[in-house]
């Protein structure tokens, strides 16, 4: 009996999850949290690029010295 009460209210949090997904996101403001995350990652994408590109000038001109 207590196995089908858990899923009765699985059922019924997946059904309100999907049902109001956009009024949660709303109240908890998770979508300015996930714009913030994706500046962070473009930010270290670019950080990382730009170390690989310095590594590989200073290994070439290192290689030009000897």
């Amino acid at each position: 009996m207590l196995k089908y009460i858990m899923l009765a209210l699985v059922g019924v949090g997946i059904y309100i999850g999907v049902t109001y997904k956009d009024q949660i996101e709303d109240l908890t403001d998770s979508r300015s949290m996930e714009e913030v995350q994706d500046v962070f990652e473009d930010a270290r994408d670019q950080a990382e690029d730009t170390a690989g590109e310095l590594t590989d000038k200073f290994e070439e001109l290192k290689s030009k010295v000897q």
